[in-house]
């Protein structure tokens, strides 16, 4: 597997005390990055844009970290958000996750438009 990029994935959680969504930012690094043009918060979807994400799978990765719906954002952002709308620039969603755990290469394969 390629190592070319990094990636942020922003997953997101409802807490029920203060019945608001949240957001937990995650840094991968040494990540397969393949993908073109993506969405805009503020253009919306085009729907021939996709990415493709495969991050290699270690004891630290925990796949509950991941769900249909969370963003991606290509390379290390350090900024944390309380809504989609707070990151600029280029994102996506997760739109299927699936662990290969056999092979020579164990990894996370994430889907995204």
């Amino acid at each position: 597997m390629i190592k070319n990029n990094s990636v942020t994935i922003y997953h997101k959680t409802f807490n029920k005390n203060t019945r608001l969504e949240e957001w937990t930012r995650y840094n991968y690094k040494n990540v397969w990055f393949f993908g073109g043009e993506s969405a805009t918060v503020r253009e919306g979807y085009n729907p021939n844009n996709r990415v493709e994400i495969r991050i290699p799978l270690t004891e630290s990765i925990n796949i509950d970290n991941f769900a249909i719906g969370d963003i991606i954002c290509e390379g290390t952002l350090n900024t944390d958000i309380e809504t989609q709308q707070d990151l600029s620039g280029l994102i996506y969603n997760i739109t299927s996750i699936n662990v290969n755990k056999f092979g020579t290469q164990p990894h996370i394969h994430l889907s995204g438009k």
